[in-house]
């Protein structure tokens, strides 16, 4: 049975018993959000869709609505995918829970499309409007216009935004296109860790997207090696790319993560020495922090050398940030040198915090 194969055997219960409904509810109490459990049941109807599913539907986006409302972990595509199924079905009155959607906070403003609010076409929509009571109407058509021949759409844009928008979800449409990002999409772990390795074994040129995908696949796989291995092929690749001294960075960071601290030295020596970007050295000083609260000793010599680069930094930008100011101090006390004082006495210690919560400090 294939993964879409059993998403739809999912389905075919749902649809004999909407009662089941409640097992994809989100909860905002709950530590599974079920949103992955919600888009694999979105990818079965988008694949077999059935005028009756509609109210299926329509619940798994109210759902999704709330989960937005929270910013629990996840991907907002998964709110736009079940939008846009909603959208094939053709129904005016939807129009108020895509208004509700796109009010939610100033992010869902911008990032959920206007075009929802006429998808079911600009005629049909303003038909819809004319016998239709309720209390937003009024922000509904300042919105879109007041009537169909100033609709801030035509029928024309709605089109071609729903020809768009099939285009981009095309990965969740039989038959799969590219099988691995399907299964990182859809949270289909065990599957996904063991197509990687064929996945990034394969000969290709290794375009920008192809790279982002590999930093993107190691993050998920929880892999450090795959992960340095994709900074690393990425940086060759790359070489003259704007990105190079963040993805230096982190490279550097992944280094501290596995100990290989020599490593990391070496590389944010290099990026503070080649970079006059303030925000750039702050990242790089709060990694040379973290080698020395790692250590944790004052005789160690790439301590000793990552203390002198953040003392030299230090004098000539004084303040980073509240949290790197904090690291700035407790490196300090390890490297028994008195205390570095931050230019702002007043902010919080946040890196004492952070490091206290990390080690169990006293």
């Amino acid at each position: 049975m294939t993964v879409i194969e059993k998403y739809k055997t999912e389905l075919d219960l749902v649809r004999q018993n909407p009662k089941l409904l409640d097992n994809y509810r989100f909860d905002k109490d709950a530590m599974n959000s079920k949103h992955f459990e919600r888009l694999r049941l979105n990818i079965a109807i988008y694949n077999d869709l059935k005028p009756t599913d509609y109210e299926i539907v329509k619940c798994l986006f109210a759902e999704e609505k709330e989960w937005r409302k929270y910013g629990k972990s996840g991907e907002v595509d998964n709110l736009y995918f079940c939008a846009f199924i909603l959208t094939h079905f053709h129904l005016p009155e939807i129009v108020w829970l895509f208004l509700e959607t796109k009010n939610i906070d100033f992010d869902s403003g911008i990032g959920f499309d206007g075009e929802y609010l006429v998808s079911a076409g600009i005629k049909e929509t303003y038909q819809y409007l004319k016998t239709a009571d309720n209390p937003k109407k009024t922000e509904l058509v300042k919105y879109i216009g007041e009537g169909e021949e100033s609709c801030i759409y035509s029928q024309t844009d709605i089109d071609k935004w729903k020809e768009e928008k099939k285009s981009y979800f095309r990965n969740y449409k039989l038959p799969i296109r590219d099988e691995l990002y399907f299964l990182y999409s859809t949270n289909e772990r065990e599957l996904f860790l063991k197509k990687l390795p064929e996945w990034i074994n394969q000969e290709r040129s290794w375009t920008h997207d192809e790279l982002g995908l590999y930093r993107t696949y190691a993050k998920y796989a929880d892999d450090k090696a795959s992960e340095i291995e994709a900074f690393k092929l990425t940086l060759k690749k790359n070489d003259k790319d704007f990105l190079t001294e963040i993805y230096n960075r982190h490279l550097a960071e992944l280094y501290v993560d596995t100990g290989e601290n020599n490593k990391a030295l070496e590389i944010l020596e290099s990026v503070i020495k080649g970079t006059d970007n303030g925000n750039i050295v702050r990242d790089c000083i709060e990694q040379l922090c973290r080698i020395i609260i790692n250590t944790n000793s004052s005789s160690d010599e790439i301590a000793k050398k990552s203390y002198q680069i953040i003392k030299v930094q230090h004098e000539k930008y004084r303040n980073f940030s509240p949290m790197v100011d904090g690291l700035i101090k407790d490196v300090t006390e390890i490297m028994k040198e008195g205390t570095i004082t931050a230019h702002n006495s007043t902010l919080p210690k946040a890196g004492r915090k952070w490091w206290q919560r990390l080690f169990g400090s006293e």
